[in-house]
């Protein structure tokens, strides 16, 4: 037996609001944020009570080209993207464009830019962010008197 279902052209419609949305981000969002995420690049961020470990995907970027700045509770990375076309090949197509990026994130507490530890493997930025000393948490025992 076949399954029918009826056709509404109201089910395809979508807000004023969602329509301006719409055109509003198409038109301020160049291609090239759009391989980063859209608004900004994608990323994890993780909290422990010592602090943040956060990781953000930069497939083809050299560790050297990968500038890491922290100031209080804000991070700020501006890397460069240099893909390499064979000689003599023909693009067929070319999203991962070279040019520079950059992005900064807000932390959710102070670090400590003393300790922040970078590492990149497997075409991911991984950044250790140790808390700062007064913004860990910390256990105060009550004495009676």
């Amino acid at each position: 037996m076949a399954n029918i279902t009826r056709y509404n052209p109201f089910s395809e419609v979508v807000s004023l609001r969602e329509a301006m949305d719409r055109l509003f981000e198409d038109s301020f969002f160049t291609p090239r944020q759009a391989l980063w995420g859209g608004r900004g690049v994608n990323a994890n961020l993780y909290e422990t009570n010592e602090g943040f470990t956060l990781q953000v995907p930069m497939p083809g970027v050299k560790p050297e080209d990968v500038d890491i700045t922290v100031q209080q509770d804000t991070l700020s990375l501006k890397w460069e993207l240099k893909p390499q076309v064979p000689e003599g090949a023909t693009v067929h197509w070319n999203s991962l464009q070279a040019g520079q990026f950059q992005q900064s994130f807000t932390l959710p507490a102070p670090i400590n830019s003393e300790r922040v530890e970078a590492h990149y493997a497997d075409g991911i930025l991984t950044l250790r962010l140790p808390k700062a000393e007064h913004a860990k948490a910390r256990t105060i025992k009550v004495s009676a008197r």
